[in-house]
C-alpha cells in the first residue's frame, strides 16, 4: 500500500472517529435549546476565519505546496522556505488588522454582534490562519494524520465540551468563546513543534538571494492565490456567514447543525486530496503526463465511491437523526437543508480533482475568471434565496454554485489535459447507490430511531459495498479486503501472519510517523 493509500486510510479512520464524536454532539448537545444560539455564534465566527483565510495568510498555504519542490535545490532551501511560510500569515494578519480597527463601527454594525464578541475575531483569525497554513505545509511530508488530529478532530472534541459547560451553567457565553480562541492558540503551537520534530526548522528568509525568476513567479502566484482563494471561498463556503448576517444566530445554529452532519462527506475528500495534491504538483512540475493521468483516474473513482457511500448513509438515516434530537421540533427545519447540502457535497466529491489540477498547473490563471463569476453568483443566489426560502435558500445556493463550479472545472481539465472524471465505473457506482438507497428506505419502521439508523444504514452499506466490490469497480479496495480477510483467517487458525506490503511501515527516513 502506497503513501497515499496509507495516509488517506489513516486520515479517514481518524476523521470517522471525529465524525462519531461530532454526530453525537450534534444530536445530543448542539440541538439543545440552551446552546443553539451560542453554537450558531461560534460557527459564525469560525466562518469569518474561513472566509478571511486567503487574505490573512497571503496565500501561504498554496505557496507552501506549489513551491516546496523548487526550494529543495537551494542552499538551506527548506529552512528559509519554512520560515517564509510561517511569516506570511503573521504579515497578512497585521496588514488587515489595522483597517479592521479603523472600520470598527461599520464592521460591528454589519456583523450584528456585540463589541465583546467581535473583538474575539482578531486573535481567533490569527491562530486559525497560522494553524491551517501549518496543516497544509505538513502535507509536503505526506503527513496528514497528526495535523488533522490537532486542527480538525480536536475541535470536534473541544467544542461540544464547551457547549456542555454552557448548558450546565458552568461557563458563560463569553467564556466559551474565549476558550475557543485559546484552543486554536494551543493547536497553532502544537503544529509548529510537530513540524520541527519532522525536521522543519524555520530560518529567516533572504528574499534577495533567491533567483529573480522564482521571486517573480512566487509573487504572481501568491497574488493569484489570494484573489482566487477568496473567490473560491465566497463561491463555496460563504453560506454560514451569510445565514448569520441575513437571519439570526438561532437559525444560524440550525443551519450549522445540518452542515455538521453533511460535512461527513468531506472526510474522504480531504484525506485523498491532501495527500494527492503535493504528488500531483510534482507530476505537473515534471510534466509527467502518464503518472498524472493514472493519479487522476484512480483518485476520481475512489472519491466518487466514497461520496456515494456517505451520501446514501445520510439520506437513509436523516429522518431518524432528527427524531432523536432533544429539540427536534425546532431543529427539524434543517432537514431540507441537510438534503441540499449533501447533494452539493456529492457534486464536489465526484469532480473535486479538477480544480486543484488547474490551480497547481501552468494554466492556473484560467480558473480566476470562473472563480470570480461563481463567487458573485453564490453571493447573489444567497442574497436572493435566503430572504425568500430562509436557511433552505442558503443550501440551494450552495448546491447551484457547487454544480456550476465543478462543471467549469471539468471543461477546463478536458481542454487542457484531455481528461474527464467520468467512465463506465461512474454509471455503475451511481446505479449501485440508487439500488441500495431504494432497498434501505423500503425497510419497515421498527419504532426506534436508533434501530432504524443501524438497520437502514447497514443494509445500504452491505448492498452498495457488495455490488461495488463484486463488480470489480474498485480493484485496489477489493484486493485490500481480500488481504484483510486472509489475515483474519490466518489469525483465527493460529497461523503466523506476514505482511505482503513491503511499504507497510509508516515511517520516513527520519523515523517520523
Amino acid at each position: 500500500m502506497g503513501v497515499i493509500q496509507r495516509q488517506g486510510l489513516k486520515y479517514t479512520v481518524l476523521n470517522f472517529i471525529g465524525l462519531v464524536i461530532g454526530t453525537a454532539s450534534t444530536l445530543l448537545v448542539y440541538s439543545r435549546a440552551e446552546v443553539v444560539e451560542t453554537y450558531g455564534l461560534a460557527q459564525y465566527l469560525l466562518s469569518l476565519c474561513v472566509l478571511s483565510f486567503p487574505l490573512l495568510s497571503l496565500s501561504a498555504h498554496t505557496i507552501g505546496v506549489r513551491f516546496f519542490p523548487h526550494f529543495q535545490e537551494l542552499p538551506r532551501g527548506r529552512e528559509v522556505f519554512f520560515g517564509l511560510i510561517v511569516l506570511l500569515p503573521l504579515a497578512g494578519w497585521l496588514l488587515w488588522a489595522l483597517p479592521a480597527v479603523l472600520w470598527w463601527p461599520w464592521l460591528q454594525q454589519r456583523a450584528g454582534l456585540s463589541g465583546a464578541h467581535l473583538w474575539l475575531a482578531f486573535p481567533l483569525t490569527l491562530f486559525y490562519s497560522l494553524s491551517l497554513t501549518l496543516t497544509y505545509y505538513a502535507s509536503n511530508r505526506q503527513r496528514i494524520v497528526v495535523p488533522s488530529l490537532l486542527f480538525e478532530v480536536s475541535l470536534k472534541m473541544v467544542l461540544p465540551l464547551l457547549m456542555i459547560a454552557l448548558w450546565q451553567g458552568w461557563l458563560s457565553q463569553q467564556a466559551v468563546l474565549v476558550l475557543l480562541v485559546g484552543h486554536f492558540a494551543f493547536v497553532c503551537a502544537a503544529l509548529f513543534f510537530y513540524l520541527k520534530k519532522l525536521g522543519e526548522h524555520p530560518a529567516w528568509p533572504r528574499w534577495a538571494e533567491w533567483p529573480a525568476s522564482l521571486r517573480r513567479e512566487m509573487l504572481g502566484y501568491g497574488a493569484f492565490g489570494i484573489v482566487s482563494g477568496l473567490a473560491l471561498l465566497l463561491a463555496t463556503k460563504a453560506d454560514t456567514f451569510l445565514v448569520g448576517s441575513l437571519t439570526d444566530m438561532r437559525r444560524t445554529g440550525i443551519y450549522a447543525i445540518a452542515l455538521n452532519i453533511a460535512v461527513a462527506m468531506d472526510i474522504p475528500l480531504k484525506g485523498l486530496l491532501t495527500v494527492s495534491i503535493p504528488i500531483m504538483s510534482q507530476h505537473l512540475a515534471q510534466d509527467n503526463r502518464p503518472a498524472l493521468h493514472a493519479l487522476y483516474h484512480s483518485v476520481s473513482v475512489h472519491l466518487l465511491a466514497a461520496g456515494l457511500f456517505l451520501f446514501g448513509c445520510i439520506v437513509v438515516a436523516a429522518d431518524d437523526l432528527y427524531r432523536i434530537m432533544p429539540n427536534s421540533a425546532e431543529v427539524s427545519e434543517g432537514k431540507r437543508v441537510l438534503f441540499l447540502l449533501c447533494a452539493a457535497k456529492l457534486v464536489e466529491t465526484a469532480m473535486s480533482l479538477n480544480g486543484p489540477m488547474v490551480y497547481y498547473s501552468q494554466y492556473y490563471r484560467y480558473s480566476l475568471a470562473s472563480l470570480a463569476v461563481l463567487a458573485m453568483a453564490n453571493v447573489a443566489f444567497s442574497l436572493w434565496l435566503i430572504p425568500l426560502l430562509g436557511i433552505a435558500g442558503a443550501a440551494l445556493a450552495a448546491l447551484l454554485t457547487a454544480l456550476a463550479y465543478q462543471v467549469i472545472g471539468v471543461v477546463l481539465v478536458w481542454l487542457k489535459f484531455g481528461l474527464q472524471p467520468f467512465s463506465r465505473k461512474t454509471l455503475l457506482l451511481a446505479l449501485f447507490a440508487t439500488v441500495a438507497i431504494v432497498l434501505a428506505v423500503m425497510l419497515p419502521d421498527t419504532g426506534y430511531p436508533l434501530a432504524n439508523i443501524v438497520v437502514r444504514a447497514g443494509v445500504f452499506s452491505l448492498v452498495f459495498g457488495g455490488l461495488t466490490l463484486g463488480a470489480g469497480v474498485l480493484p485496489e479496495m477489493a484486493q485490500a479486503v481480500r488481504h484483510f480477510m486472509e489475515r483474519i483467517g490466518a489469525f483465527w487458525r493460529g497461523e503466523p501472519t506476514v505482511s505482503n506490503d513491503a511499504n507497510s511501515g509508516d515511517k520516513d527516513a527520519n523515523g517520523s510517523s
